[in-house]
């Protein structure tokens, strides 16, 4: 999940491209427009939201559409950058698209784009947190983003919540610079500023989301071991986790480690760190531990029509589409105006992701109150509740 960071400067070749008049889809279906980055670093996240949506535009198709009309679903690959993802956004909206969904990659993009035209954006949109909250959480949204990914916040919370108890001789984070990066910061010091306390070491990884290339971490985790610190966050792609561990294995040296959202949403990090995964802390949806027979059976239908695991992100962006149906059903409209008005109406939405809903005021699906931290155990490969 390529988190790009929100400038202008990245912007000016995209929002150039997107003064284009909407134009009315001239077929009778109902155009779902989908950018989402499925190559590089966060590509298996982006394969997710393509194959979430997917399912749950066949499944509305095949029970008759929505008034009607039928739902095609147009997926692009953004690649991870932000000028080509704000060109599919304009080449989307001059299609007829009714809405946008993504990018779990260029989240910053879309979102930008979406309050600059006043275009409904939905699904998973970055890791909402700062991206559809650019003040925090308790600020308000972006009005026409409407998040169902994961949020930076409640797991950045969460992992602090726990460093707290557990970490006397402080917490290092070790963060991309982009929305998503510093969102989960921003989850950890909202924990911290409330514990009156203060994060040990703040530093700014750059990373090459594009490829997967790990970075080169060890001046890291030399600096983490002279300052004596036995708690870090690395708030990285799973590869960069997984070098981390073996850093940290290398120099013989012991410490928790947390991760983020990324970090159990597939066996990416864990099928790179092998047994040194053993013991990573983050957090998951409660509905993902403890699932419901709706979601087990989700889970075993996406896995009969796609030949891998769902994850978060399928489900995410399932619930995204279903919603949307529900929506254009509830309002009787496709216009960005009555889409808008009604995705703020929905309350208590029976997801695969938990009972969800908007209003004018909160555009993220999902709270801290929904995500349990847990930690992963190498020998059955499984991530398990922390109980302390």
């Amino acid at each position: 999940m390529n988190k790009l960071a929100t400038t202008s400067t990245l912007l000016l070749a995209a929002t150039a491209l997107c003064g284009a008049t909407i134009q009315t889809n001239a077929a009778d279906d109902y155009l779902v427009g989908l950018i989402a980055g499925t190559t590089g670093a966060y590509g298996s996240t982006g394969v997710a939201t393509v194959n979430g949506s997917q399912m749950a535009v066949d499944e509305v198709n095949a029970a008759g559409g929505v008034d009607g009309h039928m739902f095609k679903l147009d997926a692009h690959n953004d690649n991870a950058s932000a000028t080509l993802s704000g060109q599919l956004y304009q080449k989307l909206m001059s299609a007829g698209a009714i809405v946008i969904a993504g990018s779990p990659d260029t989240g910053p993009v879309t979102a930008q784009l979406a309050e600059r035209h006043k275009f409904p954006t939905i699904g998973v949109v970055d890791d909402g947190g700062l991206t559809v909250n650019p003040k925090g959480p308790t600020s308000p949204p972006n009005p026409w983003v409407f998040d169902f990914g994961l949020n930076t916040f409640a797991w950045g919370e969460k992992i602090g919540e726990h460093a707290l108890k557990h970490c006397p001789d402080g917490l290092a984070v070790l963060h991309d610079p982009s929305t998503y990066g510093q969102g989960g910061l921003f989850g950890i010091q909202l924990a911290y500023d409330k514990a009156g306390k203060k994060i040990a070491m703040d530093h700014t990884i750059t990373e090459n989301w594009s490829t997967g290339a790990t970075a080169g971490l060890m001046p890291e985790v030399n600096a983490i071991k002279a300052a004596g610190i036995k708690c870090v966050d690395v708030w990285l792609t799973p590869q960069d986790q997984a070098a981390f561990m073996q850093d940290l294995h290398s120099i013989g040296y012991e410490a928790i480690v947390y991760g983020n959202d990324e970090t159990n949403a597939d066996d990416t990090f864990s099928s790179l760190a092998g047994d040194l995964s053993d013991g990573m802390i983050t957090a998951m949806l409660t509905t993902e531990l403890h699932p419901s027979p709706e979601l087990l059976a989700f889970r075993d239908a996406y896995k009969k029509k796609f030949s891998v695991d769902a994850t978060p992100f399928s489900a995410g962006a399932y619930d995204s589409i279903k919603m949307l149906a529900q929506v254009i059903k509830d309002v009787k409209s496709t216009t960005p105006e009555d889409l808008q008005k009604g995705f703020n109406a929905v309350k208590d939405f029976k997801g695969m992701t938990g009972n969800i809903g908007f209003s004018e005021t909160s555009h993220i699906t999902i709270t801290a109150a929904q995500v349990t931290l847990v930690k992963h155990d190498a020998k059955s490969k499984t991530w398990v509740e922390v109980t302390d």
